[in-house]
């Protein structure tokens, strides 16, 4: 039962903002993309190399005082060190994000975050026999950026994160926009 309980919260809280009208500021989406740094057995036992993820998803604001709720999605891939060349590592993964952000009516804020859901860790192999493994595990992120306002309904961010999983441990490092819709 401890593995839902991370995921009923997520939900419970989503249906609370988005069933109460006062207190939603409105939805947003949001795209990224950025390095993928392999840490821990990641990169000592696999061998992966730094590599590129791309993110995106949707959000909504909750209350007035800079609390969101968000889904988003990861694709990345990391190439691996040893031979043969070609071998790589597809990440995919898809988490429930709470996250705070502070400064106001500031240009910039600064904003912390946390999150649970799946990591999908893909490993392709070009050489013979072809090896081609994909292993599904719950995954937990951390991370904090900084948000610079560019307009009424745009936003440019900067971050830094850890993804977490059995065996799989990545630090991104991304940029994006986020749009928000009922601005």
């Amino acid at each position: 039962m401890r593995r839902f309980a991370a995921p009923m919260l997520l939900g419970a809280i989503a249906t609370a903002a988005l069933s109460s009208p006062a207190a939603a500021q409105g939805p947003y989406i949001f795209l990224g993309g950025g390095l993928s740094i392999p840490m821990g057995d990641f990169k000592n036992l696999d061998g992966a190399k730094t590599g590129w993820l791309a993110t995106g998803g949707v959000g909504v604001d909750i209350g007035k005082k800079g609390a969101w709720i968000e889904a988003e999605g990861y694709y990345g891939s990391n190439k691996q060190d040893a031979p043969p060349t070609g071998d790589k590592t597809n990440v995919i993964a898809g988490f429930g994000t709470v996250g705070y952000s502070f400064g106001g009516a500031a240009k910039v804020h600064p904003y912390v975050l946390a999150g649970v859901g799946l990591l999908a860790h893909q490993f392709r192999s070009t050489s013979a026999p072809t090896t081609n493994s994909t292993e599904t595990k719950a995954a937990f992120n951390a991370g904090a950026g900084l948000s610079f306002k560019l307009g009424p309904k745009a936003d440019f961010w900067v971050e830094a994160r850890a993804i977490e999983a059995k065996g799989t441990s990545i630090i991104p490092i991304n940029a994006g926009f986020t749009i928000h819709l009922n601005k």
